[in-house]
């Protein structure tokens, strides 16, 4: 018997895929959980029209994420904190630094996608990537600063200390 797999399944495939299943199986396991649906013809428009509608969906979200990229890779975001000569007190997260771009340029992101390996404990610049998709990286540019605005640190232009 076809069926048309509604979620991924070990040893048979992935979600969309058409597998030829013993009848039982089908009836008595797959159709009763819901992980799978008769292969028939208007199963199989249903489930073309949900994969092109995916598509789509999936072409809306990259070029989200590439206008995303557009407005933050040209921006510095700088943030100001309590600090002793190099080291900060405390330390800088990645939901510190959604925090500060959504104050100084008006752009929320979600912290979780922050590739940022630990937290920042140093005054310095720092590049952060930054994956709203999986095919759009964003390298945003963080200063960290002390409080009167001072960081230790090699910028772009050659500069020693901002």
């Amino acid at each position: 018997m076809k069926v048309i797999l509604l979620e991924p399944m070990e040893n048979l495939g992935d979600v969309g895929d058409v597998v030829n299943v013993k009848p039982g199986y089908a009836r008595n396991y797959l159709f009763p959980r819901g992980l799978a649906a008769p292969a028939t013809p208007s199963n199989l428009k249903a489930l073309e029209a949900k994969i092109r509608a995916q598509a789509k969906r999936a072409a809306e979200r990259k070029a989200e994420a590439e206008r995303l990229k557009e407005m933050l890779e040209p921006l510095t975001l700088k943030i100001k904190v309590k600090a002793g000569e190099t080291k900060i007190y405390g330390s800088v997260t990645a939901r510190d630094i959604a925090r500060e771009l959504e104050e100084q340029h008006g752009i929320t992101i979600d912290p979780k996608r922050l590739q940022l390996a630990r937290p920042i404990k140093e005054l310095g610049a720092y590049e952060i990537v930054y994956k709203p998709h999986p095919e759009v990286p964003i390298t945003l540019k963080v200063w960290v600063l002390n409080e009167e605005g001072r960081g230790v640190f090699i910028a772009e232009e050659g500069e020693a200390e901002a």
